[in-house]
């Protein structure tokens, strides 16, 4: 990753910016929503434990050490992921993101929450992401 930062870096003219995004190595909060009501059910699990986001960000803060970027705007946000059921979200799941996966519990407990007489409900997927501005030296 680090290596990517620095063909980026020379590719950047002077004062050039590079937007990073990427999700935090926390797992992202499986919520159902009914109505105005929402109900954390579990979380979604990796099967590498959300390595490369710690290793996205540690790469950042390498380039950064070694004086190539300067800090100039970090923030963080959430980005929702909807579905109208579990079994839309697990094929969501299984098409872009090959390794999360929902352990049988928190899976029963989004069945269940869904099962609400509630017609406005969903299951969705909170990610924290964080995204920075860095700004390239130069010299």
């Amino acid at each position: 990753m680090v290596h990517a930062l620095e063909k980026v870096h020379r590719l950047l003219a002077p004062g050039g910016w590079l937007i990073d995004i990427h999700p935090t190595e926390q797992p992202p909060a499986l919520e159902v929503r009914s109505g105005e009501q929402v109900t954390l059910a579990g979380w979604v699990h990796e099967t590498d434990d959300y390595i490369e986001y710690a290793q996205a960000s540690e790469a950042l803060e390498a380039v950064r050490q070694r004086g190539l970027y300067d800090l100039e705007d970090a923030r963080t946000f959430d980005f929702l992921t909807h579905a109208g059921s579990l079994s839309e979200l697990l094929d969501h799941l299984s098409q872009e993101w090959k390794d999360a996966f929902i352990d049988e519990r928190t899976a029963g407990k989004v069945e269940e929450l869904l099962l609400s007489a509630e017609p406005d409900r969903e299951v969705r997927i909170r990610e924290t992401v964080n995204m920075a501005r860095l700004r390239a030296r130069r010299g």
